[in-house]
């Protein structure tokens, strides 16, 4: 007897979970799509009144700037400081022509205001063209002082004013459509979850009818090949669709926390952070499942180069030195002088190292160190490993570290397990153990083939 291949209805509700699967992938960018054009046109049409109070305010400044200039310019009686009060009421004037026109590309100017800022620039350019020793007495200096101060500067102020009314009603309206826009992704997944998941129950109800029927007929192997084939594509689908849903929910995040639509308060702030970071976890995880489904179905191709690894390993530990200054963890790393370059594929090389120094950072002491070493093998191979001063990498015992289901301190469950088979598709593996102290040690070793000679 043979054993049973996957069913007709198998496959077809393999298809089905797949299918449905882009189409809650589709609604979910649809309505991401349909936001940030809602969030574009509205931006079009909003001008942006930020810089016009920003140039409104200055304008206002330079003006009492000007005033002040005119001032030392008729109080001065030697030919030197009235060369300097004059130059200086020129720049300030110069500075002001081009403002005004920066201002007028983003705003329409009120009659009144455009006739107060051509008398105060006439007068203050023919201020800057008169010689004459007194200038107390001339009408262009006391059109100066007339609106430098107090008049120019306050017309000002209250264009700035408007223009801030505008911008918080603005700000406001885009909070909105980004709320709705959040909202509304997370109404689709919500329903493309309950849309999907009676089809998987139905599929893993078929899956275990057929894993039955095969141990009955003794001669199951092809049967679970096939099926776990088919669970391992449709994992990579709906990792897939979810990896998409998660990055749009950290981009909505990352926009509300940073302030970009408007002010929030504190607790708004913290909720906004909190919902990037978790965003983030999951990101890892399912880019880790993704990784890992790739690597049992044997699709993970390496793309291999020669790396020089002492630029390699400084700008991976620059790279995590931001994570480690938050945590007041040293990054630290000891080369050997006749170290040779390794080939191997760059990405997942510079993947397994961040993904060891992430788990030693977020599990060691504030105060702590995280050593990255390389050295040469007896075998002629190499060794690059990462020294955590606490057990970042979890049991003594190296099987239990790489196999046990939870993740150390708070960690990734698929951290180890994933950098372990990405050293084993490069011909290698990993080990881990104790360090020096209370610390633990994650290694890498390459075999020999994979060394170059420097």
């Amino acid at each position: 007897m043979t054993a049973p291949d996957a069913s007709p209805k198998t496959r077809r509700g393999v298809r089905s979970i797949a299918i449905r699967g882009v189409v809650a992938l589709l609604a979910v960018a649809a309505v991401a799509a349909a936001g940030l054009v809602a969030q574009r046109r509205a931006s079009e049409t909003m001008g942006e009144p930020a810089v016009v109070v920003g140039l409104s305010g200055w304008l206002g400044t330079l003006a009492a700037k000007a005033g002040l200039a005119a001032r030392d310019l008729a109080a001065a009686t030697d030919e030197g400081p009235r060369g300097e009060a004059r130059i200086r009421l020129a720049v300030v004037l110069d500075e002001m022509a081009q403002q005004r026109q920066r201002l007028s590309r983003r705003a329409s100017i009120p009659a009144d205001i455009q006739g107060l800022l051509d008398n105060f620039l006439s007068a203050g350019r023919a201020l800057v063209d008169n010689e004459a020793a007194e200038i107390a007495d001339r009408p262009a200096y006391r059109t100066v002082m007339d609106l430098g101060p107090e008049r120019l500067p306050a017309a000002l102020d209250r264009l700035a004013a408007r223009n801030e009314s505008e911008g918080r009603a603005r700000a406001e309206i885009l909070m909105q459509i980004q709320i709705a826009t959040g909202a509304g992704i997370l109404v689709v997944l919500v329903l493309a979850i309950a849309w999907i998941a009676p089809a998987i129950r139905r599929a893993s109800v078929e899956v275990a009818t057929l894993e039955e029927e095969a141990a009955r007929l003794t001669v199951g192997s092809a049967a679970a090949d096939a099926s776990r084939r088919d669970l391992s594509q449709f994992l990579l689908r709906l990792e897939q669709t979810l990896a998409a849903a998660v990055k749009t929910v950290v981009g909505l995040s990352d926009v509300l926390a940073l302030g970009a639509a408007g002010p929030l308060n504190d607790k708004q702030r913290e909720y906004a952070q909190r919902i990037r970071a978790d965003g983030q976890r999951l990101a890892q995880l399912l880019e880790d499942v993704h990784d890992l489904a790739l690597i049992d179905a044997g699709q993970l191709k390496l793309d291999e180069k020669t790396i020089d690894l002492g630029p390699f390993i400084a700008q991976a530990l620059d790279q995590m030195r931001v994570q480690a200054d938050r945590n007041k963890i040293s990054l630290m790393h000891s080369l050997p002088v006749d170290m040779p370059r390794l080939s191997a594929d760059p990405g997942r090389l510079r993947q397994m190292m961040r993904r060891l120094i992430d788990l030693a950072i977020r599990t060691g002491e504030s105060g702590g160190q995280v050593h990255v070493r390389v050295a040469r093998e007896p075998a002629g191979g190499l060794a690059l490993s990462v020294e955590a001063a606490s057990q970042g990498f979890g049991h003594p015992d190296a099987e239990v570290a790489l196999s046990r289901p939870e993740g150390p301190g708070g960690a990734s469950a698929l951290t180890l397990p994933l950098v372990k088979a990405l050293a084993e598709r490069h011909g290698g593996r990993m080990s881990v153990g104790p360090a020096p102290g209370r610390g633990s040690v994650a290694t890498l070793h390459f075999p020999p083939m994979r060394t170059i000679a420097a």
